[in-house]
């Protein structure tokens, strides 16, 4: 840390900073330390000196500099003021992502950490909090002009009055979001455990700019607490949200028990009568969603989407047909031009049902488990070694199909297949790329 605070300092190293990350983990031992024992109070430029003078002891001196500079930085406060100065000297941070959980409770005395680097080209800021701190960082006072971007975890863990809860939520976290409202276009909304958010999804005011929004809901009850909350929140913003992503997450929790059912249910309740008019994205990524859930989702916002994405979870053939089923009917704005799904299995079915059913799809993604020559077939393996992999000759039988295949009505442009469990993969990843290439005549680039 001392290092980089000293490198920090140079004006020519600071100016290219763009980046920045914060974990104030030294706070911890340095509220440990005996605060009774009397320090001298020096300046801010004798105290940075010192910590040069440091640096320089260390090489020629290592037994006594740590010593010396727990003599020098003694006080929480001149560890929290040094850490100030560098932080207001990095004129063009336009990324800052800040975690204080894991720490002691602090005071208002923290909130120039945050504010501090506020500068006219902060365009995107991560907050992962203690919700017992959001009282302290984020106060009347936070503001940011220009950002577009807020990624806001919650550690809720810590407080177990539920009006304690509800009156942080409501009084500081939510104005602090409605704050945003001038330039706000992406959100990212998750709990680190399983929580009561709608207080806070019902106190945030109309963000008239955003357009894209994250939700990621912990799969264990109560998941984010009253659905009908996050179900308002989507209405009140029905006509501008053009992204919608949700996740399942499994961070922490007092049982650590997925509950699916459960789950299914939040979800179900959450969307339920919400009518998203200028919605062209939905991505549903984590192998803790669903298959089910995650195709109720995609029936209910189905009509607007232009771009589909469902991975993490391995979906059959069975189960993609019917996604695709319901993105290709003739009761659309407009057709669906990107698709991305996975896990999956490569067959040629899988690519003659997805060119027939979507023939003005622009870009495909695919996710691959397996490689398999007919989509009924099921994946052989090595009898003395199944970790190498599938049969090779699988994979042979399945580019000799597509070989005699030509897709000469599909509009697809470009095309992606991940299959990061394929033997030799360097070589199979170029015969195919030609195969592909050859039977689709549209196609522009692969990878």
């Amino acid at each position: 840390m001392l290092r980089a605070l000293t490198r920090l300092k140079d004006p020519a190293v600071a100016k290219r900073v763009r980046i920045l990350h914060v974990y104030p983990g030294f706070l911890k031992d340095a509220l440990e330390r005996d605060k009774t024992e009397p320090v001298l109070r020096r300046s801010l430029k004798y105290r940075l000196a010192d910590l040069g003078n440091h640096l320089l002891e260390q090489r020629l001196f290592p037994k006594h500099a740590k010593s010396r500079l727990i003599r020098t930085l003694k006080r929480t406060e001149d560890v929290v003021q040094i850490m100030l100065e560098v932080l207001s000297g990095l004129p063009n941070v336009t990324d800052y992502y800040v975690t204080w959980c894991g720490l002691p409770s602090i005071s208002a005395t923290a909130v120039p950490f945050l504010s501090t680097v506020f500068q006219s080209k902060l365009r995107k800021l991560s907050l992962e909090l203690s919700l017992e701190n959001v009282r302290n960082l984020l106060t009347p006072s936070f503001e940011v002009q220009n950002l577009e971007e807020l990624q806001l975890t919650i550690h809720s863990e810590n407080i177990e009055s539920t009006w304690e809860r509800n009156c942080i939520m409501t009084k500081y976290l939510a104005p602090a979001i409605s704050r945003l409202n001038a330039t706000l276009h992406t959100l990212t909304i998750q709990s680190w455990e399983p929580a009561d958010l709608s207080p806070m999804f019902r106190s945030i005011t109309h963000l008239p700019a955003l357009e894209h929004l994250v939700v990621a809901i912990p799969v264990e009850p109560m998941h984010l607490g009253d659905p009908q909350g996050l179900s308002e929140f989507l209405t009140a913003h029905r006509t501008g949200l053009r992204t919608l992503r949700l996740r399942a997450t499994q961070y922490g929790g007092a049982g650590m028990t997925p509950d699916l059912a459960s789950f299914d249910n939040w979800i179900r309740d959450a969307i339920h009568n919400v009518s998203l008019p200028k919605l062209r994205t939905l991505d549903i990524s984590s192998n803790l969603f669903p298959v089910v859930t995650s195709v109720a989702c995609l029936a209910h916002f189905s009509s607007t989407i232009t771009s589909l994405s469902l991975t993490g979870s391995y979906r059959t053939y069975e189960d993609v047909e019917k996604a695709v089923n319901l993105v290709s009917g003739t009761i659309r704005d407009e057709p669906l031009v990107k698709l991305r799904v996975g896990l999956v299995s490569l067959s040629p079915q899988l690519i003659d049902m997805i060119s027939i059913k979507l023939p003005r799809l622009d870009r495909l993604e695919l996710v691959v488990r397996y490689v398999l020559p007919h989509a009924g077939d099921c994946p052989v393996f090595h009898p003395d070694a199944p970790s190498e992999g599938q049969l090779t000759s699988q994979i042979d039988d399945f580019l000799s199909k597509m070989q005699e295949r030509n897709y000469a009505h599909w509009q697809l442009r470009h095309m992606s297949v991940l299959a990061d469990s394929l033997p030799f993969r360097p070589q199979y990843e170029a015969i195919m790329e030609q195969t592909f290439l050859q039977c689709i005549p549209s196609m522009r680039t692969f990878r």
